[in-house]
């Protein structure tokens, strides 16, 4: 009896672990409609993704959208915050999976983004890049105000052919014109590069990754299924968010100081 009343006595000391609220219950519940908690199979299960894991089933790993809604409300904060004070974000998913949902956050929001092949260099050798993506924006202006007219046919021909090149490797970084301060990176695996590269350069980096990611190659991974459409857009569009309020906080945060200013110019 003593050894009974002991345990209950333990039991109660016990710091209780508050449970989700009901806002978090139907967010969970959306990101289960979603596939987000499928991962991959146990062997090709990277072992530092273990403390995001729930369970395994049939030989799959099932993610623990707990860690995973943690993980995006982290990111969030993150983009917001860093978006309020000015920061340019890149969003960058080059997979069949992930491009148009990329190409369609990107276009929606104004933002830089890669949806091809990523090029080495593209942050640590900057000033190279950016050069490129003016001088292709610049024969495009040329095209459109018909100053290419002057050339020959096959002048023009040339030109037309290193537009579409210079296209193919630029396109999505004409509004890059600083670095960028937060990095999005969809599908870690096939990003390792990037990831690397944002490091390099201390920007900081939000990553989306299935199970046979490396979550410590990056500041704030969100492990997730990667390759189901539904899954990759909820998260796209839950960061996608969090860039909009940061944008209006920006927007209010401006609004602010301009007003300050007015009143001491007034007041000289």
């Amino acid at each position: 009896m003593e050894e009974t009343l002991n345990n209950v006595a333990a039991e109660e000391t016990l710091p209780t672990v508050p449970g989700p609220t009901l806002q978090e219950e139907a967010v969970l519940k959306t990101m289960m409609e979603a596939g987000i908690f499928y991962g991959l199979s146990r062997s090709k299960t990277n072992p530092k993704v273990k403390p995001y894991l729930a369970t395994t089933k049939s030989g799959v790993e099932i993610i623990d959208l707990l860690e995973t809604l943690k993980s995006l409300n982290e990111a969030a904060a993150v983009l917001k915050e860093k978006v309020s004070h000015g920061a340019l974000p890149l969003i960058v998913g080059t997979t069949p999976a992930v491009k148009a949902i990329v190409k369609e956050m990107a276009h929606r929001l104004n933002l830089p983004y890669t949806t091809e092949r990523w090029l080495g260099g593209t942050l640590t050798n900057f000033k190279t890049i950016l050069g490129r993506v003016n001088y292709m924006k610049k024969l495009e202006g040329d095209r459109l105000t018909g100053k290419l007219e002057k050339y020959t046919k096959k002048e023009r021909l040339n030109i037309e052919r290193e537009m579409a090149k210079l296209n193919r490797l630029f396109s999505g970084l004409e509004l890059m014109g600083k670095l960028p301060g937060v990095a999005v990176i969809f599908d870690l695996k096939n990003h390792e590069v990037d990831a690397a590269e944002t490091k390099r350069m201390k920007i900081p980096t939000i990553a989306i990754s299935n199970t046979n990611g490396d979550p410590d190659i990056v500041q704030y991974p969100i492990i997730s299924n990667d390759k189901n459409p539904a899954s990759i857009r909820f998260i796209a569009e839950y960061l996608s968010k969090a860039i909009e309020e940061g944008k209006e906080e920006a927007f209010r945060i401006a609004k602010e100081n301009e007003a300050k200013a007015e009143i001491k110019t007034e007041i000289k």
